[in-house]
């Protein structure tokens, strides 16, 4: 009897979709299902979270629960995906939870096996420092040094770098803390910036690895004014975006589909979350230069820049204007010259005026007249 028992249970176990959850965080347990009129999760006999009628449905939902359980966005839920979502992850979260989905038609079973992993804890009866996985990296370009930081980090992690252009792996900077936690700095010299780049940085500890990425490109002009590029972002992972430039233009939230645009921006910016793709237009001159994304997940950090290029007057407005220039120059020497040579004339009157022979001449022209009307 016992062994028909294991023989029936066995390929359950196996079949279950295993998902590791860092203590004090949030995390996903996945499950997809078509039936979706009554979706219910539950962890051996205790209503986790139950989703009815087009609405949650938590009135019997298990005190341990309470507050921290949420499904995905309505969109999410009619595209088939109804996984769960625990805040506050806990020590007891671990086991064996079991996502039921239903319609009149027909049902899915699916079991997720959660492991949970401690995060920087003491446990009273042991007083034991568990891992501190890197939550965060930094990743700054500065001059000509790529500089990647990490800190609250247990036990002592390791650096990797990569990137292209290839770049020579510099030593890490490691400090300890007053709790026993560490912080890294590491600083790659790059020789010569080039117009586009990539620079990864990834802190590793134990079993866990956070990468930070750096990248500068190029978009893809489809017009004038109008250019497309695209932000990292993957579908396996929900992550969040941000879009700016001198102040922030776009905000999207991957895990609720929730998407802001600024006001000014919303007749310019076109977004697909599938792909990271974003598609500018209508820019004008001011609004043409350096846009920054940054895509997260809960295990990478991407910042991508990308250069639009600055345009210059058109040939026919540069010709106007040159030739503009030009006369406007000819006036004003034209102007000057005209100016002095009438100065000139002026003194050169006046100084043959005040001669003693031009009073002479103009006594014996008087005496001549004189005479002459005799």
């Amino acid at each position: 009897m016992e062994l028909l028992f294991l023989l029936w249970i066995l390929p359950v176990i196996l079949g279950d979709t295993r998902v590791t959850c860092i203590y004090s965080e949030e995390c996903m347990l996945p499950c997809t299902s078509t039936h979706l009129d009554i979706i219910h999760w539950y962890k051996d006999k205790k209503a986790v979270h139950s989703f009815y009628l087009n609405q949650d449905q938590l009135g019997h939902q298990h005190e341990d629960y309470k507050g921290r359980t949420s499904l995905l966005s309505e969109s999410e839920i009619k595209n088939g995906n109804v996984s769960l979502l625990i805040r506050n992850i806990r020590l007891q979260d671990e086991g064996r939870y079991r996502c039921y989905a239903a319609d009149e038609n027909d049902e899915k079973h699916m079991a997720v096996s959660v492991s949970v992993e401690e995060s920087l804890v003491f446990l009273p009866k042991s007083s034991r420092l568990f891992p501190a996985p890197a939550k965060s990296v930094d990743i700054t370009l500065k001059d000509d040094t790529v500089i990647c930081t990490s800190s609250g980090v247990y036990p002592e992690p390791e650096v990797l770098w990569s990137s292209d252009p290839p770049a020579m792996e510099p030593p890490n900077t490691v400090s300890r803390t007053e709790d026993d936690l560490f912080t890294v700095t590491s600083q790659l010299k790059v020789d010569v910036i080039s117009d586009t780049y990539t620079y990864n940085c990834s802190i590793t500890t134990k079993n866990t690895c956070y990468t930070a990425s750096l990248k500068q490109q190029a978009a893809s002009e489809l017009s004038e004014n109008e250019f497309t590029f695209e932000c990292p972002v993957t579908k396996d992972f929900n992550y969040s975006l941000t879009l700016s430039f001198s102040t922030t233009i776009l905000k999207y939230d991957s895990k609720t589909s929730m998407k802001e645009i600024s006001e000014q921006w919303r007749d310019k910016v076109i977004f697909h979350p599938e792909n990271g793709t974003i598609k500018l237009s209508h820019l004008n001159q001011e609004q043409l230069g350096t846009y920054t994304c940054e895509s997260t997940t809960a295990q990478n950090r991407y910042i991508t820049q990308t250069k639009l290029p600055s345009r210059g007057l058109g040939m026919e407005a540069s010709i106007l204007i040159g030739v503009s220039i030009i006369v406007t120059i000819c006036l004003i020497v034209a102007i000057v010259f005209v100016v002095k040579n009438r100065q000139n004339l002026l003194k050169r009157f006046s100084s043959a005026r005040n001669s003693p022979e031009t009073s002479d001449s103009s006594h014996e022209i008087e005496k001549l007249n004189a005479f002459s009307d005799r």
